[in-house]
Formats: structure tokens, C-alpha cells, sequence
């Protein structure tokens, strides 16, 4: 403080000295607490400001919601799948409790779901003891319970089965074949697919969207297809499905997989998918990049 400021107070005061003292010690105590205060405020303040920050991820949770990753081992292939979880105490997929695929492929099997022991493909160990699904693959199948009085059969190229406790169950899964009984027979059946609504109303769909689809004048010459049969299946005919076939060119990856997706979605044109091929990932014997699909039109089976 100037002197000037002193003198000021003093006659503020009347020259009562101990007045003045007061006054002196009462502006030193505000300028200590007056930047104590502010802090105390600005800290407030951002407290304050951090809960409404941290607030709106809160609020936002509510609509936004982080998806939990769905994580289980083993692998499916053609034929019967089974998924059931291994009671292996020294197994780490029994320890982290994840669920585990047991392909058995082509086959006639029985079990009972909580009563098993199928190979952990973690530890190697017949450990698995309980099913809780069974998913056939590019397969004809078929599967009951013991509290089923007609089993359930199908041929679509996949499909999935919950498995509950306590029931015995029967699958049966063979590789996807023909019915015909003769092979003029068989270049009827495919002739009459081939020539389908069911068939033309899937090209058309796939034809609106700009997907080029080749289909041949005619089905697979009968020279051709007999000295596949022979080289290929070993003279059996029903395994032979390029007699009628139609190609899909697309120019681009995504037109590729939005038609494959469409084709998978075959019963809305009353068809069935019985087989589905990715021999983009999985090179062909032949080295050809392509994906393979068999139809089903079941009216002429």
C-alpha cells in the first residue's frame, strides 16, 4: 500500500489508529480469500461441466449398444455338425467356456444330448459332453427326437437345430444327390427344372438388377455327360448336376456376393439352396475362381 493510500485512511477514519489496523487486516484477509473463491468456483464449475460431458455417453448407451463378439472353436464342414462344450478341466476351451464344433460328415448317428462324449477339437479328448445344437451342411438329412413321431427332412444347404437336454436323438446326413432312375430320366427331371417358373422368375429377379445370366439353349450334350459320369462318379448318374446349369457374370465383388445372397434366399422363389461352394477362397481342382450353387426345385424331384 502507497503512502498516499495510508494518509487516505487515516483521515477515512479520523486518526483513530486502531480503526485503520482493522480496515488494513480486513483487505489483506479478502485479497487471500477472494483467489481461494475464485478457484473454488472455477473448480466447480468444471466439475459441473465434467458431469454433463460424462452424462451424454450415458445418455447415448441407451440407444448405442457395443455388440459382444461371439467367439466359438472347432469348424463345420459337409455332413452333420455338432456344437457342445467340453468338460476337460486341463482344456482351455472348456476353461474359457466356449462352445466347440465336432464335424462328424456323412453318417447315421444316435446320442443322447447331456449323456455323450464327443472328441474336444481343443484337447483332442472325448470330453465333450454336452450338445446344445446340431447343423447339417451341404447334406441330405434328416434328424428326430425320441418324442417326434416323423423325423424331419431336408435338403437345404444349411440348417441349424437346437438340441435340448435329456432327449435321444437320430440324425442321418448323405451327400446331396439326383433321384432319377435312369439317365433319360435324369435329363428330363433337369430339363423340365431348367425350364421352370420357379427358375425363370429367380433370373428375371437377378436380370432387374443388372447381373448378366448365361443360360444355355440346351441341357449338357449326352456324350458329354455320360463320359463325366463315368470319369467323375464312377458311372453313378445321380451325382451329376452340370447337365442344366446357368452362369452369372457379374463385374464387381459386391454384385457378386448381393446375387450369391439372393440366390441363397431361394424359397421365396420356391426353391431350395442344396448345395453352396465358395471356391473364391477355396481354389477348385481346376484352379477356377467361381461359386458353385445347386437348385433344387423340389416339384421335380
Amino acid at each position: 500500500m502507497s503512502e498516499e493510500d495510508l494518509q487516505q485512511k487515516v483521515i477515512y477514519h479520523n486518526g483513530n489508529i486502531e480503526l485503520v489496523i482493522k480496515d488494513l487486516v480486513q483487505q489483506s484477509v479478502e485479497k487471500e480469500y477472494k483467489p481461494e473463491a475464485e478457484r473454488k468456483v472455477n473448480e466447480l464449475e468444471d466439475t459441473e461441466k465434467k458431469q454433463e460431458y460424462e452424462k451424454i455417453p450415458n445418455e447415448r448407451s441407451k440407444s448405442v449398444q457395443k455388440e459382444m463378439e461371439k467367439t466359438e472353436i472347432g469348424e463345420t464342414k459337409p455332413g452333420i455338425n455338432l456344437q457342445g462344450y467340453c468338460n476337460n478341466e486341463i482344456c482351455l476351451a472348456a476353461k474359457a467356456k466356449l462352445p466347440a464344433w465336432i464335424n462328424i460328415g456323412f453318417d447315421n448317428i444316435t446320442f443322447i444330448s447331456d449323456k455323450t462324449s464327443f472328441n474336444c477339437p481343443d484337447c483332442k479328448k472325448e470330453t465333450v459332453s454336452l450338445i446344445v445344437k446340431a447343423m447339417f451342411y451341404n447334406s441330405e438329412y434328416s434328424i428326430c427326437a425320441n418324442d417326434d413321431l416323423i423325423p424331419v427332412k431336408d435338403n437345404n444347404y444349411q440348417c441349424s437345430y437346437t438340441i435340448k437336454p435329456a432327449l435321444s436323438y437320430e440324425l442321418k446326413a448323405n451327400k446331396i444327390k439326383q433321384h432319377a432312375t435312369s439317365i433319360e430320366d435324369l435329363r428330363e427331371r433337369s430339363e423340365q427344372a431348367m425350364n421352370s417358373v420357379e427358375i425363370n422368375n429367380l433370373v428375371t429377379e437377378l436380370q432387374k438388377y443388372e447381373i448378366m445370366v448365361v443360360k444355355p439353349p440346351s441341357l449338357k450334350g449326352n456324350e458329354r455327360l455320360l463320359e463325366k459320369i463315368q470319369a467323375d462318379y464312377d458311372g453313378d448318374f445321380n451325382q451329376a448336376f452340370d447337365i442344366g446349369r446357368f452362369t452369372i457374370l457379374c463385374d464387381n465383388p459386391t454384385k457378386l456376393q448381393t446375387a450369391v445372397v439372393v440366390m441363397k434366399k431361394a424359397e421365396q422363389f420356391n426353391l431350395i439352396v442344396s448345395e453352396d461352394k465358395d471356391f473364391f477362397s477355396n481354389p477348385s481342382k481346376t484352379h477356377h475362381r467361381f461359386h458353385n450353387i445347386k437348385l433344387f426345385v423340389p416339384k421335380h424331384d
